[in-house]
């Protein structure tokens, strides 16, 4: 082949490589800008399949879903200057591609640069956002989604730790505006604020810190913050073995508490039970003998009265008694005087000796 069929065929290659360089697409997940010249001629790109002019024109695609990266786990003090372990996730999007491009890209046209340099951006960012609302809440706050505010006196806040039942005084310029109305709606109502129902402070943290971050990052980057969640709220492992032997110490008095109670309750019970049985025999005693009285003197009245219809009789028939029980066994022996009155009745009827 001479010298005119490599350049016909170097022509070709060339034509080829500008008629594919002259299409490109864009798809369903992606926005896209067109640039010439390093400006950006055309934005927010619809997607379908448009016609560019080759090396004059650089098509720009990016991500349009919705991405989501864990944040680097950072440390914040809370109101009331404990220190907290905080590791969260953000979910975000791309709001203005343009803006994204110009202010993420810092000139480079890979998708994946920019991503990388957006999630540098957002970092401080969250962070300054999650670190005032934490300032501004109690640790039961963040990780319990209530309120534990006691009371609100002028410019202080009472807070009572729900554990402990240990309370500390915090200004209340270091409190969120939504902890301290839920607190005074509370003692309106007449309720504990920390037993009050109220909105989520877990819920209103985040909400703040995303409305927060989405007032600048909007404005400067494009990017639009849909969501911010902590994942896990822990303490710092120079502080944990503390806190865990403190937790283990009030659980151990708890418990100890709650055995005494309980050793308290039984006498209780226990001496209750003694006096009722006491009662009770005592009731129960007065109750016989008072029947046993009755009947005994019940009985001497029916004596008393069967012996004066025929007296004679009567002493017979104690006798016969008399010598039945006496001579009940074969063995029994009884010694007498054979002139005893004993047996009078044995020699004749009418009991004469």
């Amino acid at each position: 082949m001479n010298n005119r069929g490599w350049m016909a065929l170097l022509a070709l290659g060339v034509l080829a490589l500008l008629a594919l360089d002259s299409f490109f697409i864009v798809n369903q997940k992606e926005k896209a800008v067109l640039k010439q010249f390093s400006r950006i001629d055309k934005t927010d790109i619809e997607p379908g399949l448009y016609f560019k002019w080759p090396l004059v024109e650089e098509v720009v695609k990016v991500d349009g879903r919705a991405l989501v990266y864990d944040v680097r786990t950072q440390s914040f003090l809370t109101a009331e200057k404990k220190l907290l372990n905080v590791d969260a996730f953000v979910i975000w999007r791309i709001s203005n591609v343009q803006r994204y491009i110009v202010s993420v890209g810092g000139g480079s046209s890979d998708p994946q640069v920019m991503e990388r340099r957006a999630r540098e951006l957002l970092d401080p960012r969250i962070n300054e956002g999650l670190r005032n609302e934490f300032a501004s809440r109690t640790v039961f706050q963040v990780v319990a989604g209530e309120s534990d505010v006691e009371k609100v006196e002028g410019d202080t806040a009472i807070l009572r730790d729900p554990t402990t039942g240990e309370t500390v005084e915090v200004p209340t310029d270091q409190l969120d505006e939504s902890v301290l109305r839920e607190a005074k709606a509370g003692k309106e109502d007449g309720e504990s604020p920390a037993a009050s129902v109220a909105n989520d402070q877990r819920e209103a943290l985040m909400d703040q810190v995303r409305e927060e971050v989405n007032k600048s990052t909007l404005e400067d980057l494009g990017i639009e913050v849909v969501d911010i969640r902590v994942k896990q709220v822990d303490w710092p492992e120079q502080v944990r073995g503390r806190v865990f032997d403190r937790m283990r110490a009030e659980r151990q008095r708890d418990a100890a508490a709650h055995r005494s109670q309980g050793r308290e309750e039984a006498e209780k019970i226990r001496a209750s039970a003694d006096r009722q049985r006491t009662e009770t025999l005592a009731e129960s005693y007065r109750k016989a003998q008072s029947s046993r009285g009755e009947g005994d003197a019940e009985a001497a009245a029916i004596y008393a009265k069967a012996y004066n219809q025929d007296k004679e009789f009567f002493r017979f028939y104690r006798s016969l008694r008399a010598y039945t029980e006496s001579f009940d066994q074969p063995e029994d022996v009884l010694i007498l005087e054979p002139d005893s009155d004993f047996f009078r009745y044995l020699k004749g009827a009418k009991g004469t000796p």
